[in-house]
């Protein structure tokens, strides 16, 4: 999967703020965080078009159930006296 530049964009209490992001998994939680502080906020593609929230949130699921589970194995640390 190719990386998919992403930009927060936000208005608010304090004026606009714009962030590009190349995680959606982070621009998702930065809208989510900025709506708690009083913002309007949404995410967008780097051509200007709105990016559905839901889908994005699926799409990082689906990612993260494809993905191969590290599983390791922690034994117990050995000292030799």
């Amino acid at each position: 999967m190719r990386p998919v530049t992403t930009i927060v964009k936000a208005e608010g209490p304090s004026g606009r703020a714009k962030i590009h992001s190349d995680d959606p998994k982070h621009a998702l939680g930065l809208a989510q965080y900025l709506r708690t502080i009083g913002y309007n906020a949404w995410i967008e593609d780097t051509n200007g078009n709105a990016i559905d929230e839901k889908a994005l949130k699926m799409a990082i699921s689906s990612r993260h159930e494809d993905a191969p589970s590290s599983k390791r194995r922690h034994g117990a640390i050995r000292r030799r006296l």
